[in-house]
């Protein structure tokens, strides 16, 4: 038996990364050869698309003591997540000691138009504060349109969990479907509610179109992976896997990260790299980019630096998004047709760009103050075609304020996290300063300076005072039918990969792919959940499923609530 150490390179620092260190810790003890992982980390902190930063929001007066800076957080990447369906986070988060760290936030939203002309708010979760029945969704249209709404909801969903429909079924075909035929796409989702709904209602096709217009097709825009060609044409599972994950369960359990999402990254860190816990060795190398050369001998790693120090791997693991992937690889001999197949999968991730900025600039913000909610979501002009992805959160009820005493009692500034498509949507003087973590731990968030976290250093040099302010650039891939047919490809390059290494091909590429564009949204679920995967196909542990990516239910119940489904069918996937 083959006793010297499987040499792992993993190249990404952020949710993939980190797990997959450690499901190679918790099950690697198991493999039939020892283990040594190196996690390379081209900047200074860890987190890849989550990023957390401290602000100063002025001076906290206290009777009879010194004013002291009021200091407050805010992520600008990653900012929550449902602990009823993150059931893998949950796990991690309990055994490293985070799990208490995990608070309830104000789960509220807020549609609005800048005329004044669409003002709703969705207050099913508002327990401390005043809702105005004139703009409360659950109040308007008579509650006709807040019904309507969990009817069209379930029936996407369970539309989307049939698997019967292919990544070519867009919203827009959805919608469509609802508004010509509305009792045959929503009469059984509306039976198991146990709600009532005339189908004969001659306002009903209108009700439907402004659920389409004000609420899904803003809300849909508002996600980090929408498509910037507009909501319509996206597949139809992308946004509703996404709420079925972000929102789902009996009931969700909305939670932020005290002190921020980076904080549970470095926790992670510490843990897989803590010469204590059992399994195999880690070593994180932070602010080191590498290059690596793939041969079917193995893997030789080159740090992009004066230095150029090198490592040698006999497997590499991508954790990295798609289109920062092929530029630091280099196939050698015998891996042309590789090279190909990844340049074909891999082609088909489209990126797109945002800047989140932490501000004080309530102009973001609905024109009425009594709209605010923690999610703030801008319906557009149906003469605006291009979709950017914007939403505005309110940091105060993000945090949850009202039940955090501590923040409540110190009463104003509230404080704003914007995603936009350019940083002049933000006055440079209601941008707040980054200032270093009060905290203790972890170091390297505290020593963290601007640039060394999110993706700001691949911008052109900007002014310092610029430079200086909690923003960052936050960029995701778009969640659109080639990009899951992508996923599909990646899944099966993976097993068919980890199976010829099983069975001693000489031939194999010593690649891998982990990474949120291979998974689902890239929720950090749906991250933890393909670490583990890969992990399980690296020790030979993988079930041979014929569909590994598939996350939802299947079954005859959930196709015999949508017979018709079988129309949607005609179209192929592509893969």
């Amino acid at each position: 038996m083959d006793t010297t150490p499987l040499r792992v390179a993993i190249i990404g620092g952020g949710v993939s990364g980190l797990s997959l260190a450690y499901y190679l810790q918790k099950q690697g003890g198991e493999a039939a050869r020892p283990i040594e992982v190196n996690i390379f980390e081209r900047k200074a902190t860890l987190g890849g698309n989550a990023e957390t930063v401290w602000v100063d929001l002025g001076n906290r007066r206290h009777p009879g003591k010194p004013d002291s800076p009021y200091r407050r957080w805010a992520d600008l990447g990653v900012n929550d997540v449902n602990l009823a369906t993150y059931h893998r986070l949950r796990t991690i988060l309990g055994e490293i000691g985070e799990l208490e760290r995990m608070k309830p936030l104000e789960n509220t939203e807020s549609y609005f138009s800048r005329d004044g002309s669409i003002a709703l708010t969705d207050d099913r979760e508002l327990f401390r504060g005043v809702s105005d029945p004139a703009h409360d969704l659950s109040q308007v249209d008579g509650g006709k349109l807040a019904v309507l709404m969990a009817v069209v909801h379930r029936s996407a969903i369970e539309l989307v969990e049939s698997r019967r429909i292919t990544p070519r079924y867009t919203v827009d075909d959805f919608f469509d479907a609802c508004v010509a035929t509305p009792a045959e796409m929503l009469a059984a989702a509306a039976e198991e509610l146990g709600v009532t709904i005339d189908w004969q209602d001659p306002a009903l096709p209108a009700r439907l179109e402004r659920l389409r217009h004000t609420i899904y097709y803003p809300r849909i825009s508002a996600m980090y992976f929408a498509d910037d060609r507009g909501p319509g044409g996206m597949p139809l599972q992308a946004p509703f896997e996404y709420y079925r994950i972000q929102e789902g369960g009996s009931p969700p359990d909305r939670r932020y990260f005290e002190h921020g999402s980076q904080h549970w990254l470095e926790a992670l860190a510490a843990h897989v790299t803590d010469p204590s816990t059992p399994g195999p060795r880690v070593e994180i190398l932070r602010g080191i980019e590498v290059e690596a050369s793939l041969s079917p001998q193995g893997v030789t790693l080159t740090e992009r630096a004066p230095g150029e120090d090198r490592w040698e791997a006999d497997l590499l693991i991508m954790a990295t998004h798609a289109e920062d992937a092929l530029p630091l690889l280099t196939f050698g001999d015998g891996l042309s047709d590789t090279h190909r197949e990844l340049q074909h999968i891999l082609g088909k991730v489209r990126y797109t760009r945002s800047f989140s900025v932490c501000h004080t600039a309530a102009a973001r913000l609905p024109p009425n103050r009594n709209l605010w909610r923690t999610y703030n979501i801008e319906v557009r002009n149906p003469e605006d075609t291009f979709f950017p992805y914007r939403i505005d959160y309110v940091a105060n009820r993000h945090q949850n304020d009202a039940e955090n005493p501590a923040y409540n009692q110190a009463g104003l500034p509230q404080y704003f996290v914007s995603l936009v498509d350019d940083l002049n949507r933000i006055p440079r003087r209601e941008m707040l300063e980054r200032r270093p973590s009060p905290l203790d731990g972890p170091s390297a968030l505290a020593a963290a300076a601007p640039g060394e976290a999110g993706y700001r250093d691949r911008l052109p040099p900007l002014d310092s005072d610029l430079e200086a302010k909690a923003w960052t650039l936050f960029k995701h891939n778009v969640l659109d039918a080639d990009c899951l047919e992508a996923q599909e490809e990646i899944a099966r390059y993976n097993q068919t990969t980890a199976r010829r290494r099983f069975e001693g091909r000489q031939d194999v590429c010593p690649l891998l792919f982990a990474g949120g564009w291979t998974r689902g949204a890239g929720l950090q679920e749906q991250c933890l959940e393909q670490s583990a995967q890969v992990v399980e196909l690296l020790l030979g542990k993988a079930e041979r499923r014929a569909d590994p990516l598939r996350l939802v239910p299947t079954g005859s119940q959930a196709r015999q609530r949508h017979p018709q489904a079988r129309s949607f069918t005609s179209v192929p996937t592509g893969s």
